[in-house]
């Protein structure tokens, strides 16, 4: 069996954190309503009517609708459903505007199943939750070293001395008697060649290794002790007088 639980808000933002918090506290979307605005007054009329409400209570939760309030109407089962109130209470849920002492106040509910004939036997079961705390580790970066090269060039200069040669061309007047061997080849046809030089600045490099730069990254192993808490709902039971709502 279950029950529908509800809260009018003056505020659509508090209406919202209510949603949200029966979300958080295990109730799903689908089961949880909003109406808001002139729109939604007479489907959240029928709605409630559906399920248990009076037609008067209905009415005037959909009034309240129309005036700019909102109601967030929640199918919740039979043992969570004082659970659920209290949350609606926790977010600011209001009393039904100009409601007499005889209707309900804040978030009101009712019964969306029959109820067996007999003895009833109502049932609501608080969670006790426990977190359970996991502590691991993971690589992130620490920063490093970053070597670039460039290329720079330095003017070198040095003064080197250069020799040329030039060829030149004399004529003097002889009158001599030819020697033996030079009469033997006077007459022969011959070409007699001389060849000037001359020498020219050259420059030759050789890429010799001055310098080497090493990286290198050493690893070291430490213990941290590393701090954290693990949450835990405790539950307190004490008596509470009656609340007002409406069941069937």
């Amino acid at each position: 069996m279950s029950t529908i639980v509800v809260g009018l808000y003056k505020e659509s933002q508090a209406a919202k954190k209510a949603f949200q918090a029966l979300v958080a506290a295990g109730c799903r979307e689908k089961d949880i309503d909003t109406f808001d605005g002139a729109g939604n007054a007479d489907k959240a009329t029928q709605e409630l009517v559906d399920h248990g409400f009076t037609k008067d209570i209905a009415q005037r939760y959909a009034a309240a609708i129309k005036e700019g309030h909102t109601l967030v109407a929640a199918d919740i089962a039979d043992q969570d459903a004082d659970a659920a109130e209290a949350i609606l209470d926790e977010n600011g849920a209001i009393d039904l505007p100009e409601a007499s002492s005889h209707q309900p106040k804040k978030p009101a509910k009712a019964d969306s199943g029959k109820a067996d004939k007999g003895t009833d036997v109502e049932e609501e079961t608080v969670p006790v939750i426990e977190e359970q705390v996991e502590i691991g580790k993971r690589r992130v970066s620490k920063g490093g070293v970053r070597v670039t090269t460039e290329v720079t060039e330095t003017p070198v200069q040095e003064t080197v001395r250069l020799r040329e040669e030039k060829v030149d061309v004399e004529r003097h007047k002889v009158d001599r008697t030819l020697g033996a061997r030079e009469a033997d080849a006077a007459f022969e046809e011959k070409t007699v060649e001389m060849t000037a030089t001359s020498e020219t600045p050259e420059v030759t490099k050789e890429a010799r290794v001055v310098e080497e730069v090493v990286l290198s990254k050493k690893a070291t192993e430490h213990d941290k002790t590393v701090e954290a808490s693990a949450r835990r709902t405790d539950v307190k039971v004490k008596p509470t007088g009656d609340r007002p709502a409406t069941k069937r």
